[in-house]
Formats: structure tokens, sequence, C-alpha cells
């Protein structure tokens, strides 16, 4: 059985308005999270994503809001950058595929009623899809101390040119790359898991709200 080393974060506001967070740094399963209320069921979550082939080593526990492990703390590789460039362009494509595939009345729908966070206003696909583009380049680029992107008043454009403007930051930063601002701490390893694991787990819920969306009502 694999032995996996996971990395675990509590008093996150992720999935949660606090909660705990259990990451993977393996290239295979980049940008892979557990998330849940508590470290424990964190844990269980990355044991259901990870399978039943991986046994969980759980190395290093931190506990606040937009800090670092010491294993985000060193210069990231060449194969961790590559492999989250290539996560990135495959969730992109498919993030537009699925807002092509829908009417223009499904991606404005909060019919949905969704349960999230108290500071999570993206309640609709079309919602959703303008949160992964701002917090890519309005959030976790400035904070890790990279040019931020003015936002194009269309989405479809700025999926592509957010996109763009996120492959053109990461081939430029340095691999040593480490900032600590307004009490977070940033680098380099943890700009890339964090884009990595983001579009790919909100393309889920994505695809979860579509395919309710077009469930049948009950009469």
């Amino acid at each position: 059985m694999r032995v996996v080393r996971a990395y675990v974060e509590s008093g996150v506001s992720m999935a949660y308005d606090v909660g705990s967070a259990a990451w993977v740094f393996d290239v295979d399963v980049w940008g892979t999270c557990g998330q849940g209320t508590d470290e424990g069921a964190a844990l269980r979550h990355l044991s259901r994503l990870l399978g039943r082939s991986a046994r969980i080593q759980v190395v290093e526990l931190i506990r606040g809001d937009e800090q670092a492990f010491e294993r985000d703390r060193v210069p990231c590789l060449d194969s961790e950058l590559e492999r989250t460039l290539a996560i990135l362009r495959r969730a992109r494509a498919q993030t537009v595929e699925l807002l092509r595939s829908v009417p223009p009345a499904e991606l404005d729908s909060d019919s949905l009623q969704r349960e999230l966070p108290a500071f999570a206003r993206w309640r609709t696909l079309r919602q959703m899809a303008w949160h992964i583009v701002d917090t890519e380049s309005r959030y976790y680029l400035p904070a890790a101390g990279l040019a931020a992107k003015p936002p194009h008043n269309d989405l479809f454009t700025e999926l592509a040119e957010s996109a763009a403007h996120v492959r053109e930051q990461l081939r430029a930063m340095p691999a040593d790359l480490h900032v600590e601002q307004h009490g977070e701490v940033w680098t380099a390893v943890k700009l890339l898991r964090r884009l990595a694991w983001h579009e790919r787990g909100e393309l889920a819920v994505m695809r979860t709200m579509r395919d309710k969306l077009h469930e049948p009502r009950s009469a």
C-alpha cells in the first residue's frame, strides 16, 4: 500500500467559515485537498479522494488562515510548475465547455439554494466562473506579490485572458518566491498547489450544479 504524506492546516476559511484542509505534495496527486470541519473530517475526505490504495501519514500540522507549511517554503520544482500549468490548461478548457453547454438562463439560476460559507457570494454558475478568475488573478497572484489583472467585462474573454495572465506570471515567478504581508505567508510552492486545486474543485461543484438544474422537478 502506498504511503502518502499529508499536511494539515486548521482554522482556515475555505469550504467552511472555519475548518481544516489536508494537502498532499506528491506531483502525481498535486493539488489534491481534503476539507472538513475539523482535522479528522479533512483527512477522511482526503482518504476518499486518494482511494483505498493509499495510507495517509500526517507529517505537518499548522494553524491559522493563509499560513504556509515548511514544505511550502522550499523552492518550487520544475515538475510542480509544469504539473500546475497542465492542470490549469485542462481545467480552463473544461470550465469553458461547461459554461457553453448550458442556456444563459441556467448560468444565472439561483434555484438550488446552496449552503455556502458566510463570506461566499458565488451562487450561480456564472458567479462561480467569475469567482475562479477573481481568485486566481486578483487574490492569489497579488497575495504572492505578483501582478494582478484588471477584469474584462465579458466572462469568456476574461476566462481566456486570466488564464494567459496566470501562465505568464508563473513562468516568470522566482522558484524561491516568499512573501509575508497582512499576516499571510505565500510562497511559490503554496501558490502552485492552490492554483492546481482551486479551479478543479470549483469545476466539480459546477458540474453538480448543472446536473441538478437538469433534474426533473417533482409534481
